[in-house]
């Protein structure tokens, strides 16, 4: 191909995406030119066997995913994806010693990742693999070596090109990966398919643990002629039920598909045929006639059914159907334990480290299944720590590339900020290290909390960066966590695995912020321990709580704390007021609206709150105002630690804390501390019964009673709200703010109350210190570099004195 002829290629795609309304000119852009019959390129392709009318209509389906303009776009540029699909296309050629031809761009667009995604490419008739032989890849167009036609082409089989993938094709003389630690299910698998009557099978089995890979090692074995003799001249096809749906039109359309896939099917030697996600096949809402077909295929036994789904999607499906499960064989596959699971990926993480020409060792992959297992449930081993394996070379490899490019162009701007003689100084230093930070230093430092100044910290990331181009290309544990953080929205160092220390300090670390509740602290702390250490039952929350006791005792920062210690962030709550549930339909709000009514599409609130932040407290304020049918939900939170809402997706609580808050009893609690007795917590069940369900009270880890807050204690208190509420921000204004301990209690009584607790307490600091402040800022009476001192006079009034003028700088 010349580069006139490569133009003339470009300049049709164009065309046809102008046609198309598309704004841009895409890959199927392209397969659309070179399939165009001014170009003898498509006569060579249906001379070497390969269904040109299929390939196009595939490439009419992918433009019509594409966005659309109001009108045609005068010259439409080449998206990302087709320059991808062009510099590939070169590149083979090059690596080949040929000029770039026509087959070199094909080759290019069928390649995984570079035009179009894997699940794409799933339903076109034509590999990478099965180009190469048939044009010797980089052979000249009239010079093309005819593909060795299958026996699906060869047939003219139309539906299945269509709505099907013939896996023998695509497997034959692809190398082989083993299935690992799998033996036992391939061999059932084996065993239920050679049976006389119902040879189908179904896999089941928790999303990730490797139902696709099971049936793709099978079918490995049965291409290259390594399964049982039995198999030897089995055909093995997989229905894209994605392509079997789209464009129906009119009611059976799907059914009538169906039934002439089948047709087709039977014509072959022993077909076998796999449907991946069978459910969807399977789903009611599109009808019955669909499983009635497939129920009279299983029952003739002409073709042998694979189907694959999870155990939730059998159980609503398939399981509900008994005439249906009894013609299928069901095969559960568990998720492997971590030392298989290392195994696993250890078989397959060669593809990988070639990809993104990153490497990783036995620790990387032992971390990468301990951090999946313990904060990435929405998956199972071994696909969870893959995808993470996966994610973490790609942040590592795209942050090189940014740093490679950015790097002297951020020198040139650090250099100019340091010769810069304003007062925003500081404010550019901050911004620069938070983007040079942020865009890739995150992925080899840790945020730099120290006393060094910003122009310290730039250099070390400086300097931490330039040394990437000498360092090995290895995944480390740490980058690992740093991957997971970003996911889960944990701190990277709490998510380390140097966890068991940092456990062994939660009573002193909680102690800290949540002053004359030992007790309280002590009882959160060891349920807290227990859940870690694996003796509860699996799946349940991490603990559940009954807070009971006056306002003002501390049970809010107990939760903030807990919040800040677990998960890195005091505002990882989710809170809800159970004054707002009082009535009848109430818990329809937490688990969502029956179907018909309205917010029925919108689902439940507390199953969308956890799935948005599935490491969080969740606090139910109140408890005792909510309607007795609530409690309902609560039941099975803490028994089983999930809950389904009316759409059927899932909340899991395994990550969370459940925190119930009431001030049932708060006079005889407080009683009791006066007479220094903690309360029992049979006692405290007792007076508990009343308002809720034994049932609900048994499930609760632990009922914890709240002392009333002392004077004594008060100091101690405004010590830390005072810190947090005032002083940390006044340190940004680089203004300091002395109080000594006699005037700093008084002020602290100030907003201390028998009935209220330690709750005014921010009050005082607001109103008294902090508004006063913030008008002497704005009226410059007070300055950067200014220090203060807070006393009270004779009457009890606050006054400001500084102890010395701003500072010269």
């Amino acid at each position: 191909m010349t580069a006139d002829n490569l133009l003339e290629m470009l300049h049709v795609a164009k065309q046809v995406a102008r046609e198309n309304m598309n704004p841009k000119c895409s890959p199927a852009h392209l397969l659309k030119a070179l399939l165009n019959r001014q170009f003898p390129f498509m006569k060579a392709l249906d001379a070497a066997g390969i269904d040109v009318f299929y390939l196009e209509d595939w490439a009419d389906i992918r433009m019509g995913e594409y966005a659309k303009t109001a009108k045609p776009t005068t010259e439409p540029e080449l998206d990302d994806h087709a320059d991808s699909v062009l510099s590939e296309s070169e590149s083979i050629a090059q690596k080949a010693g040929k000029d770039q031809d026509f087959i070199h761009v094909l080759i290019a667009l069928v390649t995984p990742g570079v035009g179009f995604s894997n699940d794409q490419l799933k339903s076109l008739p034509v590999s990478v693999h099965e180009l190469e032989t048939a044009f010797a890849t980089g052979a000249k167009s009239g010079n093309q070596k005819p593909l060795a036609v299958s026996s699906v082409t060869s047939r003219g089989s139309s539906n299945i090109n269509k709505y099907c993938i013939d896996k023998l094709r695509k497997l034959q003389g692809v190398e082989f990966v083993p299935v690992i630690g799998r033996d036992r299910e391939i061999k059932t698998i084996t065993e239920v398919l050679n049976r006389r009557q119902k040879p189908h099978i179904v896999i089941t089995g928790e999303s990730g643990v490797g139902k696709s890979t099971l049936v793709e090692g099978f079918f490995h074995k049965i291409a290259n002629k390594s399964a049982i003799d039995i198999f030897h001249e089995a055909t093995l096809f997989e229905i894209d039920v994605s392509s079997l749906f789209a464009g129906a039109s009119y009611k059976g359309e799907v059914e009538d598909r169906l039934q002439k896939l089948f047709n087709e099917i039977r014509e072959f030697n022993r077909p076998i045929v796999f449907v991946d996600d069978i459910h969807e096949l399977l789903d009611t809402s599109q009808g019955s006639g669909i499983t009635s077909l497939i129920k009279s295929e299983l029952s003739k036994g002409d073709i042998t059914f694979i189907g694959a789904t999870t155990t939730d999607k059998f159980r609503k499906s398939l399981g509900k159907d008994d005439a249906l499960t009894r013609r299928f064989e069901v095969l559960e596959i568990a998720e492997p334990d971590a030392n298989l699971a290392h195994k696993m990926i250890k078989n397959v993480i060669d593809h990988y480290q070639t990809h993104h020409d990153y490497t990783i060792d036995d620790e990387g992959l032992s971390e990468s299944i301990r951090l999946s297992k313990r904060y990435l449930k929405e998956k199972s081993l071994p696909d969870s720590a893959l995808d993470l394996i996966d994610r973490t070379m790609s942040s590592l490899k795209v942050a090189r590339e940014l740093i490679k490019k950015e790097l002297p162009a951020l020198r040139t701007e650090f250099e100019e900020i340091e010769k810069a003689q304003n007062e925003e100084k500081e404010a550019l230093y901050a911004d620069l290290f938070s983007r040079i930070f942020h865009s890739a230093g995150y992925l080899f430092s840790e945020e730099n909390n120290s006393e060094d100044d910003r122009n310290s910290q730039i250099k070390n990331l400086f300097e931490l960066l330039e040394a990437l181009e000498t360092q090995e290309k290895i995944v480390l544990p740490s980058h690992l966590s740093v991957i997971v953080s970003g996911i889960t929205g944990i701190p990277a160092g709490k998510v380390k695995s140097d966890e068991r220390e940092r456990l062994m300090e939660i009573e002193n670390t909680l102690k800290k912020r949540v002053i004359g509740q030992d007790h309280a602290v002590k009882v959160v702390s060891d349920a807290i321990l227990e859940s870690r250490s694996g003796l509860t039952k699996p799946g349940q929350p991490i603990g559940s709580f009954f807070f009971l006791g006056p306002t003002g005792t501390g049970k809010t920062e107990l939760a903030k704390s807990l919040a800040d210690f677990l998960f890195g962030d005091e505002s990882a709550i989710i809170r809800f007021d159970m004054s707002e549930f009082k009535e009848e339909h109430s818990a329809a709000l937490l688990y969502g609206a029956p179907p018909g009514y309205v917010g029925y599409e919108e689902g439940g609130l507390l199953v969308n709150k956890i799935r948005q932040k599935p490491y969080s407290i969740v606090l139910f304020d109140e408890i005792e105002k909510a309607h007795k049918s609530v409690f309902d939900v609560f039941l099975q939170i803490l028994d089983e630690g999930k809950l389904h809402d009316r759409l059927g997706k899932e909340g899991d609580f395994s990550n969370s804390v459940i925190l119930f808050t009431s001030n049932i009893g708060s006079d005889y609690i407080v009683k009791q501390f006066d007479q220094e007795i903690i309360p029992e917590s049979n006692d405290l069940i007792k007076l508990m019964s009343p308002y809720f369900r034994p049932e609900f009270l048994g499930r609760v880890t632990e009922i914890i009673p709240f002392a009333p807050i002392s004077s004594t204690n008060v100091a101690r208190i405004f010590d830390i709200h005072l810190k947090k509420e005032l002083l940390q921000l006044l340190e940004k204004l680089e203004i300091t703010l002395e109080i000594d301990a006699a005037d700093k209690e008084a002020i602290a009584l100030k907003g201390f109350s028998p009935e209220y607790g330690a709750r005014p307490i921010k009050g005082i600091i607001r109103n008294q210190l902090k508004r006063p402040l913030s008008r002497m800022i704005i009226a410059n009476e007070i300055q950067k570099g200014d220090h203060l001192k807070v006393k009270l006079d004779e009457n009890g009034t606050i006054k400001f004195e500084k102890a010395h003028e701003r500072s010269v700088l």
